[in-house]
């Protein structure tokens, strides 16, 4: 089951970032490391093209998503962090910057406190710097109740679009 879209209508950028966020629930015989949406009920809330250009989820911590302690697994945690990050770079791409989507680089995840199973959690994604080459992404989870940050992360992709013809 795709992404839900919020009850109102998405503006132009909303609606492209959220087709993209939609880019991991691709129907194919293919399998690969995804997110189970529909556990979660995850839910797209917003996106701004900024600066700085920002997306917005909400989504419940699901059993299936944690740890022997109930809460929110770590592994987990950097998993939403990244791939749902790269739906905003994503979002401000063209052709020969970052289309594609690049490749992590380096996702540093940092816990503050845990997300105990059926809590209702914020991941808010916003992009620091894009480079020709590199870019950053910053992500937070918060209690979507409260605000209270939880988990950060700092999400460095590499460009792998290729290069366009070159100048003598």
């Amino acid at each position: 089951m795709p992404i839900r879209a919020p009850d109102r209508t998405l503006d132009e950028f909303e609606d492209l970032v959220y087709h993209y966020s939609n880019g991991m629930n691709i129907k194919d015989d293919a399998e690969r490391w995804d997110i189970d949406s529909t556990a979660a009920n995850l839910r797209f809330e917003s996106a701004t093209q900024g600066p700085p250009a920002r997306v917005s989820f909400l989504l419940n911590v699901a059993p299936k998503m944690c740890n022997m302690m109930g809460t929110l697994h770590g592994g987990c945690a950097a998993t939403l962090i990244d791939i749902l990050s790269t739906s905003i770079l994503l979002g401000i791409s063209k052709p020969g910057y970052f289309s594609l989507g690049g490749v992590s680089r380096n996702l540093r995840v940092t816990y503050l406190r845990p997300l105990p199973s059926g809590l209702e959690i914020r991941l808010v994604c916003e992009v620091i710097h894009t480079g020709k080459r590199l870019a950053l992404l910053r992500a937070e989870i918060q209690q979507a109740d409260t605000g209270a940050v939880c988990v950060v992360g700092e999400h460095e992709k590499a460009n792998t679009d290729p290069e366009g013809p070159r100048r003598i």
